[in-house]
This record gives C-alpha cells, structure tokens and sequence, in this order.
C-alpha cells in the first residue's frame, strides 16, 4: 500500500517538475535572447541589408586602390546608419561597436597620409560588422576561427621553446586578428563572452612581456583562450545554449505547441490524483488562535 501510494507520488512530482522545468525554458529563452525574440522589421532589415551593400561595395573600392570612391561610401554608411532601428538587431555593445569602427575608419581614410595598410583592416572591420548584422547565423567573421587557433598554437610553440621575442611577436599577430573581428563579435554575442576573451588577451599580453618569461602561465592561458574561442565560434559542446529555444518568425506555433504540452502534462496529473484520492489525507485546517 505504502508502495503505491509513494510510487505514485513519485510520479506526480515528477511529472510537476517537467512542467515547472518547461515554463522556467520558456521564461529562460524569452530573458536571456531578450530583443533578439521580437519579430524583426521587415523595413528595418532591408535597410541593414542596403548598409551592408554599401560596405561590400567599399571593400571591394578599397582593394582596388580606389581610396577616393571608398571615401564616399564610408560617408554613404556614416549618413545611413542614424536612419536605422537596431533594436532587436543586435546589443547597445554592438551598436556602440559599430559606430566606433566607423569613426576610426573615418580617421584612417582622411589622414593626410593614407595608408593602405590599415585602410584594408579598417574596411575589413566595418565589411565583417555590416554582415553580421545581416547573417546572424552564418556571419563571415566565423572563417577566423582555424587563422585565430593557428595564431594561438604559433604563440605557444613560441613560448615553450622558450623564445620570447617571436613569442611576443606571435601575440602581437594574435591581438591584430581579433582586433579585426572585434566589432563583429560584439554585434553577434553577449558581452559578457567577449569580455572573457579581452581580459584573457591583456593577461597574456602582460605575461608574455615579463621577464623571465612565465611558460606555464602563459601556456595555460592559451588553453583558457582555446575554450572561449571555441564558445564565441560555437564549437564547444554546449554551444547549443547559445540557440534560442523558439523561433521569432513563428510564436505562435510556438506558444501552441507549449500549451498543449502544458496543458496535457497538468490534465495526467490531475486525473492521478483523482484515481488515488483515497489515498490523500486532508489537511484539517488550523483553528483561530491555535498554537503553531
């Protein structure tokens, strides 16, 4: 008897818990996405996707040697990115992010002495933003992923044969490379995840410049800067947290499909309870100004 009613017990709790744990996902998915959830405006997207167009067109200007021609559509990005809503597009980080790329891409681009140098990565910079704004699930800046891995194996060869000037010069490669698809980063991820990679490249930087130079140190904050490159480029093996539960384009179906699941769960628990409420014991309830 005491079985039964334990094992069925188990079984209603449980069956509680599942739907506890699913509302909790569902509350989860809507906090943690937050605009990224609400259904995009059409409107708002083609204009992003002309922005974009523009970028590409002055990439293209820019490695040609039209540095004139690529002027202009930096201004041309400049004046359109004030007509753009980018709420539900990305972060106030990414947005901050964007508009400081354009600034300094202004200064490369106007300085009495351009160089083509840093006029290919200033371009590079706002070409790799402008489309993860517009692909937010296959965005260019993931092809860095192998160049920044190979970048942080040279360093660390670097350092265990104990060479410090190539060492230095590997972090130096390493910084540029990430520095290229910074913007891009924070335009895609959280924040929080891309502080984790900054703060790990000046503790690096830092290590690598003293003298000696600390090898087990700085090898096990290459390690630690594997992880979180595998985290921002999804190769990890919880990089599914990262996918929003539901689909913005589709709530509905979404909001159906939950309920009903709800819905089915509270009904097999209540008719449980009804087949076993000879065995429920009611709670008499407490007299006014009885002891507790």
């Amino acid at each position: 008897m005491f079985f039964v009613r334990g094992k069925r017990s188990l079984m209603i709790l449980l069956l509680i818990t599942a739907v506890v744990c699913v509302l909790a996902a569902c509350g989860k998915s809507v906090g943690t996405t937050g605009q990224a959830l609400k259904p995009m405006d059409p409107v708002q997207l083609e204009k992003i996707a002309f922005l974009n167009g523009i970028a590409e067109e002055m990439y293209t200007l820019t490695m040609s040697g039209q540095v004139s021609d690529a002027r202009n559509k930096l201004s041309q990005i400049a004046d359109q990115i004030p007509k753009i809503q980018f709420e539900g597009i990305t972060s106030v980080e990414g947005l901050n992010a964007l508009t400081q790329t354009i600034t300094e891409a202004k200064r490369v681009y106007n300085a009495a002495n351009y160089s083509p140098a840093e006029g290919q990565i200033a371009v590079a910079k706002i070409r790799l933003a402008t489309d993860a704004l517009t692909h937010k699930n296959q965005p260019m800046w993931l092809q860095y992923y192998k160049v920044l891995l190979n970048d942080s194996d040279m360093m660390r060869k670097q350092v265990k044969a104990n060479n410090p000037g190539d060492a230095i010069r590997e972090y130096g490669v390493l910084v540029q490379h990430i520095a290229i698809i910074h913007p891009s980063l924070l335009i895609s991820r959280e924040p929080s995840s891309v502080e984790k990679l900054d703060s790990l490249l000046r503790y690096i930087g830092t290590q690598v410049n003293t003298k000696p130079m600390p090898m087990k140190q700085i090898d096990s904050a290459l390690t630690s800067l594997n992880a979180v490159l595998d985290e921002l480029f999804m190769k990890h093996k919880d990089a599914l947290a990262y996918v929003p539960l539901t689909d913005p384009n589709q709530p509905i179906i979404w909001s159906i499909s939950m309920g009903f699941i709800i819905v089915s769960v509270l009904s097999y628990v209540g008719w449980r309870m009804r087949q076993s409420g000879r065995h429920i014991v009611p709670v008499k309830q407490r007299e006014k100004g009885e002891n507790i």
